[in-house]
């Protein structure tokens, strides 16, 4: 009988490219019998592996979740919301630690010390708490990483699968593209006022096109903002992984402008591998990771981070470069080959872990 997998998220949406179209689609494809547990509605399409829908508020869900991961009777059971870890440690004491998989996406801790909700006089707590929490989380579940600058947060030494496209997943970038693009989480943290800025700074008109989820409160903003410096805007809401790249394939350059946060700092955002993987002229923030991302590019640049006037700097360079899309196309090629997504090797760890 084929391995059984239980793939809990209570948080992220179901499409989630990491959870989704990377980790899961490769269990399934390598046979083994896949459960899904997440948000209702589902995912956009659910062959060959079972939906399990979780309904109500985001505590409602994790309660939800919890009881099922503690009860479940899979192979092994993996999660990748931390909230699920009040469920999944004593599920790894009671089934053993290789029977219960965390998959940590962020730097909690570094993202706790920013975390806009939070009070500010809570946050550095918080930050430690997190951490201590990881620490308890280590002894009694496997974890994964899906940046290898996370390993720092643990005695251990986790398994890193890094979160690059899976093979075969990205379109090639249109003849007639134009334009500018963002692709992610639409957020102040994440530099879209700044790109925004930055865009109705040229002197030659641009469309700009942003894709993913927005806060309603934040999408006004960001609205208002548009009219005012003049940029032709679009914002999609969320799309599926598919329907985003097809989108984003359409435009010049594409562009990654984080903000200098710890959460963001040393960690590599999979867009910029994206960009440069469907032959778009990546744009980065100048933070190690992300400089590190285009250090192999010739046509890649970088600017001040959350600075709006050095991005419409690079922008009018990277746009006016008529040799610049070309050279980036041609890229595309070597980067679609060394950076992707390590099927083989991610289902030889799961097996490894029930052998």
């Amino acid at each position: 009988m084929n391995p059984s997998v239980t793939i809990f998220t209570s948080v992220h949406p179901p499409d989630d490219p990491r959870i989704r179209e990377k980790s899961l689609e490769t269990l399934r494809a390598r046979g083994w019998q896949v459960t899904y547990v997440c948000q209702a509605p589902g995912p956009t399409s659910a062959n060959g592996f079972r939906v399990k829908q979780l309904t109500g508020g985001r505590v409602t869900r994790s309660v939800k979740a919890i009881w099922q991961i503690m009860t479940s009777k899979s192979d092994v059971v993996v999660l990748h919301d931390p909230e699920l870890l009040i469920g999944a440690i004593p599920a790894g004491w009671t089934r053993g630690r290789n029977r219960v998989v965390f998959d940590l996406h962020e730097n909690l801790p570094a993202q706790m010390r920013t975390r806009q909700p939070t009070p500010r006089v809570l946050r550095r707590p918080m930050a430690w708490l997190t951490r201590a929490v990881l620490r308890v989380a280590e002894s009694a579940v496997t974890i994964t990483l899906a940046e290898p600058a996370y390993r720092q947060l643990f005695r251990r030494d986790p398994q890193v699968f890094e979160n690059l496209p899976a093979a075969g997943t990205l379109p090639v970038r249109s003849d007639d593209a134009n334009g500018i693009v963002y692709v992610g989480d639409i957020t102040r943290a994440r530099g879209v006022m700044v790109l925004l800025d930055a865009v109705g700074m040229l002197a030659t008109r641009q469309r700009l096109t942003l894709v993913g989820r927005c806060d309603p409160q934040f999408k006004s903003e960001v609205e208002t903002e548009a009219q005012e410096v003049d940029v032709e805007l679009m914002m999609t809401g969320y799309l599926t992984y598919t329907q985003a790249w097809d989108l984003a394939a359409r435009s010049l350059a594409g562009v990654s402008p984080l903000n200098d946060l710890p959460n963001y700092r040393h960690s590599l955002p999979t867009k910029i591998v994206e960009y440069r993987s469907v032959g778009l002229v990546a744009i980065v923030s100048d933070l190690p990771a992300s400089l590190d991302a285009i250090a192999s590019s010739d046509v890649a640049r970088s600017f001040v981070a959350g600075d709006a006037v050095d991005l419409a700097r690079v922008l009018t360079e990277a746009l006016s470069d008529p040799e610049a899309p070309q050279i980036a196309r041609a890229e595309s090629v070597a980067v679609r080959e060394s950076e992707s997504w390590p099927a083989d090797r991610f289902d030889a760890f799961y097996r490894s872990l029930i052998s």
